[in-house]
């Protein structure tokens, strides 16, 4: 075969594999730039790692290799290192969601404050890496509070679309609360749920219908509404 036809070969075959990439699920969360016209909104879920977070994960990956934000709690965490480790490496992020999800307003300083540097010690024990995230349980914040988590490097999010998901709701209505999300926000989900599983896809596919994409969460110069009377300093951003 002379250099010509060996040429063209080659091509074909790039061209082949190319193409195949392109039409791998996936593909159009990695080119972001062209397919999230509408913007960008942070998938999180809460109380984990459980035994459904690697079935969490796998739904994930088969929605696109989507990336969400975990909010973990310390005990579960020290219990199921594996899961959060599992986080990690499918390269999610990791957040701090107290060590015992108590009301942090409720308890005293010294109290409120081993809550969360004791969850970002086991995180950066088991994945090498401290959070930069904090979520209050119950999205019950004061000053103090934020104060601990700037303390320990963390910013605070609560949460701009809550699915209420925990509550017993069906798959059909936490899909329909998430997808009400606006760009920029941040959909609170929670980690044990089977019906919460299952609207993952759902979720993803509605969010790409309106041009939106799931991205990290960063911090915002400009305070963020969660609900009247609380705001916070963070926002969904490409990754």
């Amino acid at each position: 075969m002379n250099k010509r036809g060996r040429s063209r070969i080659w091509l074909g075959a790039a061209l082949a594999a190319l193409m195949s990439f392109a039409l791998t699920p996936g593909a159009a969360q990695a080119d972001s730039g062209r397919q999230c016209s509408g913007g960008y909104v942070a998938i999180t879920f809460d109380d984990g790692p459980t035994t459904s977070t690697a079935a969490y994960l796998k739904a994930l990956r088969d929605a696109g290799r989507v990336r969400a934000t975990f909010f973990v709690t310390g005990t579960l965490a020290q219990a199921q290192p594996d899961g959060t480790r599992r986080i990690a490496a499918d390269g999610h992020r990791i957040g701090n969601h107290s060590y015992t999800h108590p009301d942090l307003v409720g308890l005293d300083p010294a109290a409120a404050f081993a809550e969360l540097r004791d969850t970002s010690r086991i995180i950066r024990a088991q994945t090498g890496r401290a959070p930069a995230l904090f979520r209050p349980p119950f999205g019950s914040t004061d000053a103090r509070t934020r104060q601990d988590a700037a303390r320990l490097g963390m910013t605070e999010v609560i949460w701009t679309a809550d699915t209420v998901d925990w509550s017993g709701i069906s798959t059909d209505t936490i899909v329909a609360n998430a997808l009400t999300v606006r760009p920029g926000g941040i959909i609170l989900l929670h980690d044990g749920l089977q019906t919460t599983l299952a609207a993952i896809p759902k979720i993803v596919d509605g969010l790409a219908e309106r041009g939106l994409c799931a991205g990290k969460i960063v911090r915002s110069a400009t305070p963020v509404e969660a609900w009247p009377g609380l705001t916070f300093h963070a926002k969904a951003a490409r990754w």
